[in-house]
């Protein structure tokens, strides 16, 4: 097949800030509109300029890069957003689709205040390839992104992901996999699906799929499972259909049982917040007083 000239060719682009989606793994993934993108940009807004710079040079390219990143990006946004009225700038991230859970959003912030053009160019996400991948429905999707790594807003992010009511998308490094296992198995319970995809576009990708309950002998089973980072797909749980629904079924519990009980058990069936629903069954008590 032969790729017309028009799609290849290098040359002036409108200013801009251009949001590319950069391979996060396999070199064939980045698309030909991105490779113009980045041959014609004056600069190249970038999370590590040596990730940047390589691989710029893997498609023989040269263009100049800055770094922009957590720590600086606050600072710089304003003058770089003026310098894109008249000039073209690409921002990358170190793989994948900028600002998922990657730098540039006070960049774009800025940008969308000043007026200044913010075009994206779509192509290899993590998010999207385990999504796809995973086998479960995808009407409804909560990305989770990083977990902090300890305190309460952990378990507060998990809990609100969990009450969206549809799967949720996160990712974590492959060391750190015991530990979201257990907290999923905590929030979701043992029969919850998953699905656990590692090196996504790699050599060695991996794509695992299983409840929860299986999860650890799996990740025991090989040391291969502790190396990378991973996207994990959890499935939407059984959630009751309408809110008149549910305050039947829990002033049903109630009844019967003391309210702790009760929120326990409509946590088991419902795979909703056991935290919640206790609440919600204190506020029925009080309301049939």
């Amino acid at each position: 097949m032969q790729i017309p000239e028009r799609l290849m060719a290098r040359g002036p682009i409108d200013p801009a800030i251009y949001l590319v989606s950069t391979p996060i793994g396999n070199l064939g993934d980045l698309t030909l509109r991105a490779l113009r993108v980045l041959s014609s940009v004056e600069l190249v807004l970038a999370e590590d300029t040596r990730r940047a710079r390589q691989l710029l040079s893997s498609y023989g390219l040269n263009t100049r890069c800055i770094a922009v990143h957590q720590h600086n990006e606050e600072r710089l946004a304003p003058g770089l957003v003026e310098q894109a009225r008249e000039v073209p700038m690409a921002l990358v991230s170190d793989a994948g689709t900028p600002l998922l859970s990657d730098p540039g959003l006070p960049l774009v912030r800025e940008a969308i205040r000043q007026g200044v053009p913010v075009i994206p160019i779509p192509g290899a996400s993590a998010l999207l390839a385990a999504t796809v991948v995973s086998g479960f429905a995808m009407d409804h999707l909560q990305f989770l992104g990083f977990l902090p790594h300890k305190g309460s807003g952990r378990g507060d992010r998990l809990e609100r992901g969990e009450r969206s009511g549809g799967a949720m998308v996160l990712y974590e490094s492959a060391n750190r996999m015991p530990v979201l296992i257990r907290d999923l198995l905590a929030q979701c319970g043992p029969d919850r699906r998953v699905a656990f995809c590692r090196e996504m576009t790699k050599l060695h990708e991996q794509v695992w799929r299983g409840t929860l309950d299986q999860a650890q002998a799996w990740y025991d089973s090989s040391n291969d499972h502790t190396k990378g980072e991973y996207a994990v797909v959890v499935e939407a749980g059984q959630r009751m259909g309408s809110d008149i629904d549910q305050d039947r079924v829990l002033r049903a519990l109630a009844s019967a049982l003391p309210p702790s009980k009760a929120a326990k058990v409509a946590a088991e069936i419902t795979g909703g917040s056991r935290r919640d629903l206790f609440e919600r069954i204190e506020s029925l008590n009080k309301s049939d007083d």
